[in-house]
């Protein structure tokens, strides 16, 4: 992957004009389609980044409510990716103080969905 970055880096200096629109923006594009095309069937995936003041415990059920995952995230901490064996799946973050947030997901093959913990203690999809 640094290879394609530094080859498009030098394409870029090479064939560059004064008037050529925003080159970060090509390399963010180009390494985003290296990415997607890497991808061959792989797994759903989703990571919770707690961004809270307190810590919680991160479920992921399948959508007959079997445990997929469990583990707990500190504030300030991330669960790494969770690699899902089903694509329709309820997330949850819940803790003594906020209780059973409840977010439902339907992931396609290649997803990685990154959920958050607001600085308000909400679990919210990163993004929206």
């Amino acid at each position: 992957m640094k290879h394609v970055r530094r080859l498009l880096v030098l394409l870029l200096f090479v064939n560059c004009t004064t008037d050529s629109p925003n080159a970060e923006e090509v390399l963010e594009v180009s390494a985003t389609n290296q990415v997607v095309q890497n991808c061959v069937n792989d797994a759903p995936k989703v990571r919770l980044t707690n961004n809270g003041t307190h810590s919680f415990e991160f479920i992921v059920y399948a959508e007959d409510y079997s445990l997929l995952h469990s583990g707990n995230v500190s504030a300030t901490a991330n669960s790494g990716w969770v690699e899902l064996s089903q694509n329709d799946v309820l997330a949850v973050a819940t803790n003594d103080i906020v209780y059973g947030q409840k977010i439902p997901l339907n992931l396609q093959l290649c997803d990685n969905l990154e959920l958050e913990i607001d600085i308000n203690n909400t679990l919210i999809i990163s993004g929206e």
